[in-house]
């Protein structure tokens, strides 16, 4: 029987081979400082706790500076935090695609505009961008207004009833929406939104597929079904693919466009997406995962950056004020109000509270891109093909070089344009830029600010939970270990 110290030995020695026999990533060891690791694992074992991966990555860009390398496993990664280097990967023609931990979100909600590689994902992206232009934005302000007003009669049963957690409230009235301004409006007569089950759905899927980008071999069914992961996790799928289907089903069988009047109803994207089924330029399982993708990244990321903003307003009540004044200015009586399009272009404050929001507590803290060959960066530092690269959006946003003594804090004098003329235009991604940024950015703030307009119009928020306090969850999005809970108040004038 072998010893302990010959099973250690062994395994060195295949670790080893295993760098001799990948030897073109050794010009990153000698180019990249950053830890190695363990044989065989790397540093992949510091990643399986959600709320390691961004003190761990905190860590090693401290130590390191904002180039790191290291392994994740048998997989050659790089981490970086820096406006410049964030430019050139994100430009870059060969870094186009998504990284391989993707691979989780492919198997929940099969491959979209979220995870779809080149050449597909350039031409799929081209077909979908007219759903996203700013005429069909703006089209779904009723929806937006309308969702927002059945929002303030809940949020009216709270007040003066102690803190409440909102982000349950909020995830409900951004999945309405998202699902009415992807699929139609007809669809907020399903049973399966109001009672809440698509919702579950989502929620149920998510907490997998997280645990699956940190933890890969739980991509393998088979070890699902060991650890009893997978008769929740595929019933979800199976959950959410037959809505979808259903209404995609739907869709086509009416057939033509003669039911469309306007210009922004053709370009509603299911509507848009089943038209190119009838052209065969797309398939049904293509809109189904497309409709999955768009639906959960719009949903998930508005609650967050909603509710986010509210906690830190709450916590910054000097910032609040100055927040309220803004809407009462152009909605002088409380209550409820119609949001314009141009309403949303006047509310320059509320501008600078959602970008500082959107800084301090960036709604999705990483992103990763896979190198399709060698990219050159500025620095002299040559990443080979088949690298996996992680742009450290969160620290990127708190970095003091960039953002001053004060990044770590909650100021929205940061984004005040004499401050910003001479910051890096990459200093501030939250939806990414680049190639392959956020297709929904521009419906994402138009919504978040119809809603918060109202919310902060007619409601004051507090809490007892104290910004220091924070301490955060990688889920795929930005979460709280522990969520700060909201008091709130009516306002009278």
């Amino acid at each position: 029987m072998l010893t302990w110290q010959l099973w250690c030995t062994l395994l060195c020695i295949l670790w080893f081979y295993f760098l001799w026999s990948r030897r073109r990533f050794y010009r990153l060891i000698f180019q990249i400082p950053g830890p190695l690791g363990y044989p065989l694992v790397g540093m992949a074992h510091k990643l399986l706790n959600k709320e390691d991966v961004l003190p761990v990555f905190k860590h090693y860009l401290d130590k390191h500076g904002s180039l790191v390398f290291s392994w994740l496993g048998l997989m050659p990664f790089v981490l970086a935090s820096d406006p410049q280097l964030a430019q050139e990967i994100l430009n870059s023609q060969h870094c186009v695609n998504k990284c391989l931990i993707y691979k989780a979100i492919d198997d929940a909600s099969g491959r979209g505009l979220f995870s779809l590689k080149e050449p597909h994902w350039s031409a799929h992206r081209r077909l979908i961008n007219p759903a996203f232009a700013l005429k069909v934005l703006q089209s779904f302000l009723p929806i937006f207004n309308a969702e927002t007003t059945s929002l303030l009669k809940v949020v009216d049963s709270l007040v003066d009833c102690g803190e409440k957690n909102l982000i349950p409230l909020m995830r409900s009235l951004a999945l309405n929406i998202s699902t009415q301004t992807t699929m139609g409006s007809e669809v907020n007569c399903s049973e399966y939104i109001k009672n809440n089950k698509l919702l579950e759905a989502y929620r149920s899927l998510l907490k997998t597929v997280t645990d699956m980008c940190l933890s890969p071999w739980l991509l393998s069914r088979t070890v699902r079904q060991l650890l009893g992961r997978e008769k929740k996790y595929a019933k979800a799928k199976t959950q959410i693919n037959g809505f979808l289907f259903k209404l995609i089903e739907s869709k086509l069988a009416k057939g033509s466009e003669a039911h469309l009047e306007t210009e922004e109803d053709k370009n509603i994207f299911l509507n848009l997406a089943t038209d190119l089924v009838h052209r065969g330029i797309f398939t049904k399982q293509e809109v189904k995962n497309h409709s999955a993708n768009i639906v959960f990244a719009a949903f998930e990321t508005t609650t967050n950056t909603v509710v986010y903003t509210l906690i830190l307003l709450a916590m910054f009540p000097e910032y609040q004020e100055k927040a309220f004044q803004e809407p009462r200015s152009l909605f002088p009586s409380t209550g409820d109000f119609e949001v314009t399009y141009r309403d949303t272009q006047n509310m320059v404050y509320l501008d600078l509270i959602m970008n500082e929001s959107m800084r301090v507590l960036a709604p999705v803290p990483i992103v990763a891109r896979q190198t399709m060959q060698d990219v050159r960066l500025s620095n002299g530092v040559v990443i080979p093909k088949g690298v996996q690269i992680v742009v450290d959006i969160f620290h990127l946003h708190r970095d003091k070089k960039v953002w001053g003594e004060n990044a770590e804090t909650f100021n929205p004098d940061h984004f005040l344009p004499i401050h910003m003329q001479d910051r890096h235009p990459y200093s501030f991604i939250p939806f990414t830029k680049g190639i392959r940024n956020c297709i929904g950015w521009r419906y994402a703030l138009i919504s978040i600010k119809v809603i918060l307009a109202k919310l902060l119009r007619n409601y004051k928020f507090s809490t007892s939970f104290k910004f220091e306090d924070f301490e955060f969850v990688e889920d795929i999005t930005l979460e709280f270990k522990t969520v700060p809970l909201l008091e709130i108040q009516r306002r009278n004038c």
